[in-house]
């Protein structure tokens, strides 16, 4: 199946209002969008961060690399603003949170960030960024971190950022997985690479 430029899943179970004015706000000719449901994941035997979040967008390589060539920035802007509002919305529920059961060596004391949802972003050679939001608290800013973590992406793809860059030693034909995850660094107002070995 051809790759989306933009995707939105989310667990069967969920109201689909905000997915679906999610989909009617970014909706444009050319872009190709799949908003789908899907069934509960279950117990999975994985480390906790590569467990499918319950609400999951995903922006493909093509959204920069094709779309966005043609029709200039104001999609981009616009997007932002909805993924923005979509995280924001999300995150305020607490009961989307999954509770996961501890399972020696793969569930983490000291995780911070949310499995309730997460932003994807395609990289190259079949990698993907994945964006690791804070567990809700009044604190939580997720409209600065889409915007910093978009911004980033899009950098990324106009060869501006690198690895390197966000603090991963690799270059990405070395990594072992195909997920990189990454965060946002308030202290330092970036996106920064996260190594899951330190989560355990």
């Amino acid at each position: 199946m051809q790759k989306p430029d933009i995707g939105l899943i989310f667990e069967e179970n969920l109201p689909d209002e905000i997915f679906r004015e999610f989909e009617i706000g970014v909706k444009a000719d050319g872009l190709k969008i799949i908003v789908e449901t899907r069934e509960p994941m279950g117990a999975m035997m994985c480390a906790e961060w590569f467990i499918f979040p319950t609400i999951m967008a995903y922006i493909g390589k093509s959204y920069f690399d094709v779309f966005l060539k043609e029709m200039g920035k104001e999609h981009y802007s616009l997007l932002k603003d909805k993924l923005s509002k979509l995280t924001d919305k999300a995150m305020s529920e607490p009961r989307i949170e999954p509770t996961l059961f501890a399972t020696e060596g793969k569930i983490s004391s000291n995780n911070p960030f949310s499995l309730a949802c997460s932003i994807h972003a395609e990289a190259e050679n079949g990698k993907v960024f994945k964006l690791l939001l804070p567990k809700h608290n009044n604190n939580s800013n997720y409209k600065l971190i889409v915007d910093r973590f978009m911004d980033f992406i899009s950098d990324y793809h106009l060869g501006l950022q690198t690895l390197n860059s966000i603090g991963c030693p690799w270059e990405i034909e070395d990594l072992t997985s195909d997920m990189i995850f990454v965060h946002y660094n308030c202290e330092t107002n970036e996106i920064e690479w996260l190594n899951h070995k330190d989560y355990k």
